[in-house]
Order: structure tokens, then C-alpha cells, then sequence
């Protein structure tokens, strides 16, 4: 009898799973052809092939829904940035540069209305939406902090530098430039990749003439 009530419940869980997944690929696909503003809870239970009670049941609001994507997309980038960390360029241009690059690859993936969209909800709820997004990302800069630290101990980049500031800094140049591919619609792909690394570069390389940095830094 005990082996009997065990295969209704591991049933029970694998159903569970398969209505999450098919929530979530319903709300990824509406929120990239409709966008998020104009998607209701109903259109996403609709696709998903569920009654809108269901849908309640898993995700109690459209925010949640928005939330559980963003999971999954910074799971996605930091397995990759893992797999970076575990054999990381020595170069420090190279090194942040692989892992910017891979949030390049996050930010194109995504429409750029809904882009706009995610910043707008944010914003409406700094306390809760805006507020959990940024904890996602804090855990990307968490893997630049990694990533600077490594060559902080190589000696590639000088040991005074305060490892977490400057991963902000990395992070303020991908959030800007993602601004901007949300809000301008002439923006390529290939011109933000390349002014990201630029940046990238003019930041770990300094503006200040040598004699003069050489001065400051002693």
C-alpha cells in the first residue's frame, strides 16, 4: 500500500512541473509579441491551456510571472559566467569582457519593448518587483566581484582596487547601455557590444596619463 500512494504523488509533482513550464513559456511568448502591459492574466492561461484559477494557483500575479522569467534568464548567465570563473582569461580586459559579454547576450535575447516594459513595472513598484529584480542582479555583480578578485590575486589589476565598487562599475556600463537598447530602436546589437567592451577597456586601462596615474596612485 505504501509503494501505491508514492506513485500518485511523484505524478502529482511531475504534473505540477509541467503546468509551471508550460505558465511560463505562455508568459515568455506573450510577453515578447504582445509585451508585458498588454498581456493579462487570462491571455497567459489561455495559451497555457489552463483555467485562469490554475494559473492563479502557481503565479498570483502578472509580476510574479515577470519575476519567475528573470530567475530563470540570470540562472542561465550565471551557469555560463560559472563556467568563465572556472577558467578565466589572465588578460583583465578579456576577463571582465567575457563576462559582460555574456550579459550582452541576456539583454539581446529579450524584445526591446518588453525591456522598456520591465523598467517601467520597476519602477511602478520599487518595493517589490524593482526591488527583487535587483537582487538577481546584484548576483551577477557578485560574479564580476569573483572575477576581479581572481585578478586581484594574479596581480592583474593593482590590490588597492575595492573589487566590489569596481564590479558595480562593470555593471553600471551594461545597465546603461541596456537603456539605451530598450529606448532607442537605431541601436545595433554589434554597436552596444562594442561600446560596452570600449568601455570596458578605457575603465580597466584608466584615462589618466601614466606619469600622472603613476603619481596618484603612490
Amino acid at each position: 500500500m505504501g509503494s501505491s500512494l508514492s506513485v500518485p504523488t511523484g505524478r502529482r509533482e511531475r504534473q505540477k512541473l509541467e503546468r509551471e513550464h508550460r505558465i511560463l513559456a505562455a508568459a515568455r511568448r506573450l510577453f515578447d509579441r504582445r509585451g508585458y502591459l498588454d498581456t493579462s492574466m487570462e491571455d497567459v492561461a489561455h495559451r497555457a491551456g489552463l483555467a485562469v484559477g490554475t494559473l492563479y494557483n502557481y503565479f498570483s500575479s502578472k509580476d510574479q510571472l515577470l519575476l519567475a522569467l528573470s530567475r530563470i534568464d540570470t540562472e542561465h548567465l550565471l551557469n555560463i559566467g560559472e563556467r568563465i570563473l572556472a577558467d578565466p582569461p589572465t588578460d583583465p580586459v578579456e576577463a571582465i569582457g567575457a563576462l559582460t559579454e555574456v550579459m550582452v547576450n541576456g539583454i539581446t535575447a529579450g524584445e526591446r519593448r518588453l525591456w522598456r516594459e520591465l523598467f517601467v513595472a520597476s519602477i511602478a513598484a520599487p518595493d517589490t518587483l524593482g526591488a527583487r529584480l535587483f537582487a538577481l542582479d546584484m548576483r551577477l555583480i557578485a560574479q564580476l566581484t569573483m572575477m576581479l578578485d581572481l585578478l586581484k590575486a594574479w596581480g592583474s589589476i593593482d590590490a588597492s582596487v575595492d573589487t566590489s565598487r569596481a564590479a558595480g562599475l562593470f555593471y553600471g556600463i551594461c545597465l546603461t547601455w541596456t537603456i539605451a537598447f530598450a529606448t532607442r530602436n537605431d541601436l545595433t546589437i554589434e554597436t552596444m557590444r562594442a561600446e560596452i567592451s570600449e568601455s570596458v577597456r578605457i575603465t580597466i586601462h584608466g584615462i589618466l596619463p601614466r606619469s600622472i596615474a603613476k603619481k596618484r596612485g603612490s
